[in-house]
C-alpha cells in the first residue's frame, strides 16, 4: 500500500462517524451513520465527505449504532446496520438492520424514508460489546466483539436471516490483532472475500487467506499492519468498491475529523 491521502473534512452531521461502507451500486458513494446519540438514520457521502443524501429508519430504533457494511441480499445489494454496542453489557437484545440499496440516490444531502427489515439477536454466552460487523460477499453476516486481552470472538448470525425473529449467533471463531490491550473497533470484508481489515483505535491490519480454507480462513491469517491516517478515536473503515484501496475515518474528538484513502502502489 501507498501513502496516506487525506480527502475531506467530516461534516458536523457525523460528528460522531463510527461506521462506513462503499456502495456496490453507486460507485464513488459511501454509507456512514453516527455513534449512539442520533435517530436511527444513515448517510450517503462522496469520496470528498460531501452529504449527498440523508436516509431515515421510521419505527427503528437506534440504542448504539456501531459498524456499517454492504452486502448481498434478496433485494441485490443491501446496507446492514449494527446496532451492537453495549458499553455497559446491559441489553437484552441487539439488531442488525438491513436496507436495500436505492436505484437512485439524491445528491444534494436531502432527508427521505426507507424501509428497512429487522434481525434481533443474542448471544449464545451471555451479553457483549462490540463495533464491527462484517457481512461476506458470500451474504454471511459475523459480529467481532470488543474485548480487552487480546482475543475477540467471532460470531455468526445463522441463515436464512428470518426478519422479527430473534436469533442466536453462533461463535465460530477468534481474532487477535496488535497488542493484548488494542481493541477491535470496525472492519470489512474485502469484495473478493479473502482479505478482511480489522482496525483499532490507533491502528490497521489487514488479514488475507492464501490457503483457500473458506470464509472462517480469513480470521485465522496472521494479521499484517498497514497504513492507516493519525486519527484519534478511529473507528471506521471500508474497502473501496474495486478492492485496490481502502477508506478510513474517527470520530471528531478534539479536531475535525478527515476522510482518508490508502491504495495499491
Amino acid at each position: 500500500y501507498g501513502a496516506v491521502t487525506h480527502l475531506g473534512t467530516i461534516p458536523a452531521k457525523l460528528v460522531e462517524l463510527s461506521g462506513l461502507a462503499a456502495s456496490r451500486r453507486h460507485p464513488g458513494t459511501l454509507y456512514a451513520h453516527n455513534d449512539s446519540g442520533d435517530t436511527a438514520r444513515f448517510f450517503a457521502m462522496s469520496d470528498q465527505a460531501k452529504i449527498t443524501a440523508e436516509m431515515d429508519l421510521p419505527g427503528a430504533t437506534a440504542v448504539d449504532w456501531e459498524d456499517i457494511a454492504v452486502g448481498p441480499c434478496p433485494a441485490g445489494s443491501c446496507v446492514y446496520l449494527g446496532d451492537i454496542g453495549d458499553n455497559a453489557t446491559t441489553r437484552a437484545q441487539y439488531t442488525i438492520y438491513r436496507v436495500a440499496e436505492p436505484d437512485v440516490l439524491p445528491t444534494d444531502g436531502s432527508a427521505s424514508p426507507v424501509t428497512f427489515e429487522r434481525f434481533p439477536f443474542v448471544y449464545p454466552d451471555g451479553k457483549h460489546n462490540a463495533e464491527t460487523l462484517l457481512v461476506h460477499s458470500s451474504g454471511r453476516v459475523f459480529v467481532v466483539i470488543k474485548v480487552a486481552g487480546g482475543t475477540a470472538g467471532v460470531y455468526e448470525m445463522p441463515l436464512p436471516l428470518t426478519p422479527n425473529v430473534e436469533a442466536t449467533l453462533v461463535r465460530v471463531s477468534a481474532v487477535s490483532v496488535g497488542a493484548p490491550s488494542e481493541l477491535i473497533t470496525g472492519g470489512s470484508f474485502h469484495p473478493c472475500g479473502a482479505r478482511l481489515l480489522l482496525r483499532t483505535y490507533n491502528a490497521l491490519y489487514e488479514l488475507t487467506d492464501g490457503s483457500d480454507a473458506g470464509v472462517l480462513g480469513v480470521f485465522q491469517a496472521p494479521p499484517v499492519m498497514v497504513p492507516v491516517a493519525d486519527e484519534i478515536q478511529g473507528e471506521a473503515v471500508t474497502y473501496s468498491l474495486d478492492g485496490r484501496s481502502y477508506l478510513t475515518s474517527s470520530e471528531t474528538v478534539e479536531t475535525a475529523a478527515q476522510l482518508s484513502r490508502v491504495g495499491c502502489l
